[in-house]
């Protein structure tokens, strides 16, 4: 009886060593999958990391740039990273330097001045700069206290207006659309402070309004709403009209009506598309799978921020001021959006 127990209790060891084996099997298995995969994913990469450089922490460049950098992780399998710059110069200057691989940028930025001023971007940086997509638009969003009693742009003379970080692309599109209605430096007290600062700036009794280029709804002015009654200053359709014969990549846009709360009806404003660009020396492969992913994976761009639903593969070369990377180029003629 003994020996039969004993014959049992091996044959119970050498089913349970099997089945050991088995699920060890599995697994290592589903490693060398999940290796070959990721291998796949990034094969024509580099072993750099990818940096994306996007704008201040409370701008939706920032909010897209982290998305972004998600999914090229989790589909690539790359290291991406995202830095925190004054957004659109600072961005194109980075670029054109290769100091970073992508990067957001206002189109008008990025377009020949047809205007007198001299130019934001000099021509040897514009020159090694590729589009790789045109995405959402940016508007214009100058936005100050009720109590402050800033109704309109002539309003602002007098009072400390921030008007984005200096060299930023906030900054030059306020002083392009004041210098327009002839409301000059000497007129008010220019802040040049980035975003985050400049609502602050509003919180603490220090400036009286600021000027925030960006999507809707900027985390930063939904915040400064909970808390405070605010208003939005629109800008007269005839200003952007005027604008529009020396910058081209400038639009009439409007901000809905309760984008922010208590404010109750549409505010009419100066609209400009944002790029997301890159070097020209970057390789075709490694730009047409970045193009593809961000195409692809769409909707988690959309979960982070609401502007990211206004980005379609439909209109990703409308309104481009500068040529297409060729590996983005591959990537729509691929999709049928170029012939």
């Amino acid at each position: 009886m003994k020996r039969y127990i004993g014959v049992a209790l091996v044959f119970c060891l050498l089913f349970i060593i099997a089945v050991l084996n088995r699920d060890l099997l599995t697994i290592h298995k589903e490693k060398e999958n999940s290796t070959d995969s990721n291998a796949k994913a990034s094969e024509g990469f580099d072993d750099k990391p990818l940096t994306i450089v996007t704008g201040g922490p409370t701008g939706v460049y920032f909010q897209l740039g982290n998305a972004l950098a998600r999914v090229y992780g989790e589909k690539l399998g790359i290291q991406a990273s995202v830095e925190t710059t004054d957004a659109s110069v600072e961005n194109i200057s980075k670029i054109a330097q290769k100091k970073a691989e992508l990067g957001f940028s206002m189109a008008d930025m990025l377009a020949s001045s047809r205007g007198k001023e001299k130019a934001v971007i000099n021509k040897k940086d514009l020159s090694n700069v590729r589009a790789v997509a045109s995405l959402y638009p940016n508007y214009m969003q100058i936005v100050a206290l009720k109590s402050a009693r800033i109704h309109t742009l002539q309003d602002l003379k007098g009072k400390n207006v921030v008007v984005g970080a200096l060299g930023s692309g906030t900054e030059v599109l306020a002083m392009r659309i004041l210098n327009s209605m002839d409301i000059s430096t000497q007129n008010f007290h220019a802040r040049f402070l980035p975003f985050s600062e400049g609502i602050e700036g509003i919180k603490n009794g220090t400036a009286d309004a600021a000027f925030l280029s960006s999507g809707y709804p900027n985390s930063g002015i939904t915040e400064l709403a909970s808390t405070n009654e605010i208003e939005l200053i629109s800008v007269p359709e005839e200003v952007t009209e005027k604008l529009k014969k020396s910058y081209p990549p400038l639009g009439s846009g409007m901000i809905p009506a309760d984008t922010y709360k208590d404010v109750n009806t549409e505010t009419k404003t100066v609209m400009v598309k944002n790029l997301l660009i890159t070097n020209k020396d970057m390789p075709q492969k490694k730009v047409y799978e970045l193009t593809k992913a961000l195409f692809e994976n769409i909707e988690e761009l959309e979960q982070t921020n609401s502007s990211a639903e206004k980005i379609t593969l439909a209109k990703a070369v409308e309104q481009l001021p500068l040529p297409l990377h060729s590996g983005a180029k591959k990537y729509y003629e691929e999709k049928g959006i170029i012939k």
